[in-house]
């Protein structure tokens, strides 16, 4: 796992060498800065050792004569597999890597080669005879890869502080960008806070013409196929998944560095470790939070994950979580570049760190919810169909007599209720945001005070995938898949890959392995959630795996108390950080909004917590890399000014 960036349109040491030095976090074992003069391209790297600990796999990495390059970030899980394909008489390999696997077969295929690669990864690839240059990102969107073209220059990186690091991009908000942030918590790809700044698609890549200095095209090379047609042979699916599946998490498992495994008492983690204890000599090393301080009484599965550790023999650690500094959560955007909002992120950045401490790779069940209809709210997408038949002013009456009801924080049951009363309608994008996400436009408008011209309604990104899924397909399948576009690249695998690399720890998913994918989508979707279960399919497949205890167990979810937070510790920072004057003046918020959600959460009408926490989060990101106004102790480096004040202006203009 490592670091990459680049720049077409100067060859300045000092450039290049000062975007590699922000990414130093995601590679502390290497650095490799590559010019190419003829062509005005700067390479940079910053390498993290998992396969081959070797100088050999230093980057960026040519083939034989020179004339492809190669800055990469992942891991090819099946490159022995690719070397085994390939002429030998034609090729000379000098590394163990699996990264110069990927130039030698450019050589053979060329752009067809990307399709072939099964692992997570974003790479550069230069190609001098034919001056192109290829950013390439994975299937699934497991690793990060932003870009942009300014000032004549193409510039590139796996986090947005490579491209700003550069002082080349003269940064400016994207205010619709801004809008859906608070609908979403998260930035929709491929668009970013930052106007002209965008996220490279999964299964993208985009080739660059170094001649013409302009975006030739971007390609899309992968996508899985949905079956809507019921099968008879159920009991061959399964030892299809279980083979696929158990040999996905053979590849992931390889490494020349300590391996372990995150493990909840969830069925998905629960999978992955009774597998990866069936592949190993030794005691496979095991990793569950314990959490203290923060009123987190709700949320322990310690229990559970013991027990599973029990039956497979894991070397088990279970790690303290302190979480009566919450604030520390604020500090945090120092990872993301832009504003982001869902908290499950610093549950993965403390398990992160203190599993750092004994193993370089870890292991995750992410990507098990999606495929396998794992969330609560596919039960609401099945019975779509007969909700919106429910009258209008029926939906409102019993939205006005639960609302007399006060929210419990730490059940958000009565919460999903609301939602999915208020967000009866027949269009099916705004249906779906109003069950999943947050602020809806009408309460944006009270929020925000910017309202430049052309801005588009947050349903519209959903619109967009929902246009191109075909719709005779089961209503479940539809919006599963819809997730596996949007909310697992967007949010969970963006939160998982920044968290896990703030400490340089690689994070494997093997629920995430194209071919569990692909073959998940050919599962009708009666076989994973049913009236009495969900992942209904998995727990048939695995059920010698999971203790009985755990066959029919509702699902947890890994979250912070926010809500108790909000009503307490980090409601303080209300006060001390946007006061009227300071809120009236950037003419970003509607001071009088902010105080109506904080009482209506504090008198426990409304749980409005992750609202309420994107404002900060917003705010803070605002300070640091705006006004670089940002109290010293949330300063955790450098606090460059990243534009003029015009960026202010326009905020208070819009």
């Amino acid at each position: 796992m490592c670091g990459i960036c680049g720049i077409v349109g100067t060859t300045e040491h000092a450039v290049i060498e000062r975007m590699t030095l922000r990414l130093a976090h995601r590679g502390p074992d290497d650095e490799g800065v590559t010019l190419f003069p003829r062509h005005q391209l700067a390479l940079g790297h910053r390498r993290l050792s998992v396969i081959d600990l070797s100088a050999q796999g230093h980057q960026p990495m040519c083939n034989e004569d020179g004339t492809v390059w190669l800055s990469f970030n992942g891991e090819i899980y099946n490159y022995r597999e690719l070397k085994a394909g390939l002429d030998p008489g034609r090729h000379r390999f000098v590394s163990e890597t699996d990264s110069e696997a990927i130039l030698h077969l450019y050589e053979e295929h060329g752009t067809a080669a990307f399709a072939r690669l099964n692992g997570m990864f974003a790479f550069a690839l230069y190609d001098a005879n034919r001056a192109r240059l290829f950013l390439v990102r994975d299937q699934l969107g497991i690793k990060p890869l932003y870009y942009t073209e300014a000032s004549g220059r193409l510039l590139f990186g796996s986090e947005i502080k490579a491209i700003l690091a550069a002082g080349c991009y003269t940064p400016e908000i994207d205010w619709q960008a801004a809008r859906d942030f608070f609908s979403f918590l998260f930035v929709p790809a491929p668009h970013t806070i930052w106007r002209g700044v965008f996220q490279l698609p999964p299964a993208h890549w985009l080739e660059y013409d170094l001649r013409g200095r302009r975006i030739a095209r971007i390609e899309q090379y992968w996508r899985p196929v949905v079956t809507n047609q019921p099968h008879a042979r159920k009991e061959e699916l399964r030892v299809e998944l279980r083979a696929t599946l158990t040999d996905a998490v053979a590849k992931q498992t390889m490494s020349d560095v300590p391996l372990g495994a995150f493990l909840s008492g969830g069925i998905d983690s629960n999978i992955i470790v009774g597998l990866m204890a069936q592949q190993s000599n030794k005691p496979v090393q095991t990793f569950t939070v314990l959490f203290e301080g923060g009123g987190l009484d709700y949320y322990d599965e310690r229990a559970e994950a013991r027990r599973i550790a029990e039956e497979f023999g894991t070397a088990h650690h279970e790690l303290p979580i302190d979480l009566s500094r919450p604030e520390e959560m604020l500090e945090l955007v120092e990872y993301f570049d832009q504003p982001f909002a869902n908290t499950t992120f610093y549950l993965t950045y403390l398990l992160s760190k203190y599993t750092r401490e004994r193993v370089t790779v870890a292991l995750s069940g992410a990507g098990g919810d999606e495929l396998f209809a794992g969330y609560p709210r596919y039960r609401a997408v099945q019975a779509a169909r007969w909700l919106r038949f429910v009258p209008k002013f029926a939906a409102r009456i019993g939205l006005s007599a639960l609302s007399r009801w006060p929210d419990n924080f730490a059940d958000r049951r009565l919460h999903r209720v609301r939602a999915l009363l208020a967000g009866l309608d027949n269009d099916e994008a705004t249906q779906y945001l109003q069950w999943v996400y947050y602020l809806n436009e009408e309460r944006k408008a009270r929020l925000l005070k910017p309202r430049p011209s052309g801005m588009r309604p947050a349903a519209r990104v959903l619109a967009e995938h929902l246009r191109e899924i075909p719709r005779e397909l089961q209503a479940g399948s539809r919006f599963s898949l819809l997730d596996v576009q949007t909310f697992l690249p967007d949010n969970l695998l963006e939160y998982s890959d920044k968290m896990s690399m703030a400490w340089g720890l690689e994070l494997r998913v093997p629920y995430l392995d194209p071919r569990v994918v692909e073959l998940a989508f050919q599962l009708p979707f009666q076989w994973k959630l049913n009236r009495r279960s969900s992942k209904v399919i998995l727990r048939e497949t695995f059920a010698d795996m999971i203790p009985v205890e755990h066959q029919r167990a509702p699902k947890k979810g890994f979250n912070v108390p926010l809500g108790h937070w909000m009503r307490t510790k980090l409601d303080r920072y209300f006060d001390e950080l946007l006061p009227r004057s300071y809120v009236e003046r950037e003419g970003i918020f509607d001071y009088e909004y902010i105080q109506a959600l904080r009482e209506e959460h504090q008198r426990g009408r409304r749980d409005n917590g992750y609202e309420l926490f994107a404002i900060l989060m917003f705010d803070t990101w605002y300070r640091k890399y705006i006004t670089c106004t940002l109290p010293l102790k949330f300063q955790t480096s450098d606090c460059r000014p990243q534009t003029s004040d015009l960026n202010r202006r326009v905020a208070k203009m819009a």
